[in-house]
């Protein structure tokens, strides 16, 4: 009946407890859970405390604390299905990215930074002396954070003197880091933990991320493979893989190992030059036509002027300019034709000007092509078949040909006011001549290295095409002989010119690697890495 009575009352004291109160009764039983070792048990009571009483976010704090200790004393779960489901153990990397899942991806993509501490501005003078917990407590009172430490950090530490002036709270708490060999771990913007500074508490309490960095366009699949060779080396980041649909570089690991490897990259792919390329291209095409002598003609008709059985011949209609031998008596008549001088010119001329632009990066080729494409037959069959009375023509094959002006420039910057561009052009066009139907085409190159100043033009070269034809057609025999010939025969002429000519103009959008002063980025040892607050 006692016990009874005595149960009673404690239910009626308890459910009179407001909210708080419970959870900080909660709160005291997981602290003595976590003395006497049993951090599965903690882990939960501090959970129910978090859930009792949001506002108090060091219960949560705690709670994820022992997180990963509750998760070792926990019973290990069989792996769901069959032995079968699992990845095979032979498959091998790729040998510089790593494969990343969907899930990792997804975590990858969200903006979301890792905790970072947000104290008090300033720079304050510190001259304590006391055992770890005693120092972190009093440097984060003075710039308003809280602190919370791993179960195995230790309590009775001989007292150490910390004396620094002007340091704010980063330089103070990696003082602290460096004099008491632990390390700080951000939990939130006022809260963070401190645990000692071993490898196994790194892996266990240090934080990993993932960051998703973009990639220009411009960068090769060779550059981007010796930029993850160089940064796995010099980081020893624990996974990063390319996303090709997207450009991207993502990398996961800790903090301390992302976010080096992160600067590093980004300094790789940005100290590269860019180079804006002006090209103009001015085509002058010149036809001349000409035709000019007299025309005679050389065909001569005869004509009968005498009686036939008393009729009286007259002259044909028509026939002008009758020519009679012997003054009518010879009854024979010879008609001349006129003499026409001619002179006939046709004079063209064209002038095309191209403009464009090409932005590329130092060693990068820049393309451009100006023309059409041509069809041009590649196999055909000319024969005839005869299958079951018919006769069967296999269709012809072709293939595009690019006709007009090919261009490759690839620059390379020597400074601020100096770049050299190496070029590479060709023009082709359709020679007018074809060999079983498959017209031959007429291709002529240029490649040439040319030094050019910084928003100077320069004229690179030209591609030049001479034509010239001529015609002489008149009276056979008289059109030989020198000087008096001219009067027996026509002259005609067709001269075609066609001139190329290509400058070229650089403008510097980016410094080149020898005016950027290269950041430096703070990493520690490999024993006791550098953790960003």
């Amino acid at each position: 009946m006692l016990l009874a009575t005595a149960g009673l009352c404690a239910s009626k004291s308890d459910s009179a407890d407001s909210p708080k109160e419970l959870a900080m009764a909660m709160a005291k039983k997981a602290k003595r859970a976590q003395k006497a070792g049993h951090n599965a048990e903690a882990y939960l009571l501090y959970s129910q405390a978090a859930a009792i009483d949001p506002k108090n976010r060091s219960y949560h704090a705690r709670m994820e604390v022992l997180q990963t200790r509750a998760t070792k004393e926990s019973k290990p779960q069989p792996f769901p299905g069959s032995e079968s489901e699992l990845p095979p153990a032979d498959l091998s990397p790729d040998d510089v990215f790593d494969s990343l899942t969907e899930k990792e991806m997804a975590a990858a993509r969200p903006l979301n930074q890792a905790p970072s501490l947000k104290a008090k501005p300033g720079k304050l003078d510190f001259d304590l002396t006391g055992d770890p917990r005693v120092l972190f407590d009093k440097v984060a009172q003075s710039f308003g954070l809280d602190t919370v430490y791993d179960g195995d950090f230790p309590r009775t530490d001989p007292a150490i003197r910390f004396h620094v002036s002007g340091a704010d709270y980063r330089d103070a708490l990696h003082d602290l880091e460096a004099a008491t060999g632990s390390f700080v771990i951000p939990l939130s913007s006022r809260l963070f933990m401190v645990a000692h500074d071993t490898p196994a508490k790194r892996n266990d309490l240090e934080q990993t991320v993932a960051i998703a960095v973009p990639i220009p366009q411009v960068l090769t699949t060779q550059e981007l493979t010796e930029i993850a060779q160089v940064i796995r080396q010099a980081t020893a980041v624990e996974k990063i893989a390319w996303d090709s649909a997207d450009s991207m570089i993502v990398m996961r690991d800790r903090v301390s190992r992302v976010m080096p490897a992160v600067g590093v990259l980004q300094q790789l792919i940005a100290y590269r030059p860019q180079v804006m390329i002006d090209l103009e291209f001015l085509q002058v095409d010149l036809s001349d036509m000409k035709s000019y002598g007299f025309n005679v003609t050389n065909t001569f008709s005869l004509t009968y002027l005498g009686q036939i059985l008393n009729n009286v011949i007259t002259p044909p209609s028509g026939v002008t300019n009758l020519l009679t031998f012997g003054n009518g008596k010879t009854l024979i008549g010879l008609s001349v034709a006129q003499v026409q001088a001619m002179f006939n010119q046709t004079l063209t001329k064209s002038n095309s000007l191209y403009r464009t632009q090409l932005r590329s990066v130092v060693g990068q080729p820049a393309t451009l092509h100006v023309g059409e494409k041509y069809p041009v037959i590649t196999s055909g069959y000319f024969g005839a078949t005869t299958t079951s009375g018919t006769v069967y023509q296999p269709p012809p094959t072709f293939t595009f040909q690019d006709l007009g002006i090919d261009l490759k420039v690839t620059p390379y910057v020597h400074g601020m006011d100096d770049a050299t561009l190496v070029i590479e052009a060709g023009f082709q066009v359709l020679s007018g001549s074809a060999v079983n139907g498959i017209p031959i085409i007429g291709s002529r190159t240029l490649k040439s290295t040319v030094g050019v100043r910084d928003d100077e033009w320069a004229v690179i070269g030209s591609i030049l095409s001479d034509s010239k034809s001529k015609a002489v057609s008149g009276f056979w025999g008289l059109a030989q002989i020198p000087y008096l010939g001219q009067l027996f025969k026509q002259t005609s002429t067709d001269t075609e010119d066609s001139d190329v000519l290509i400058g070229v103009r650089t403008h510097l959008l980016t410094l080149p690697p020898d005016q950027v002063v290269t950041k430096r980025l703070r990493v520690g040892s490999d024993a006791r890495p550098f953790n960003p607050l």
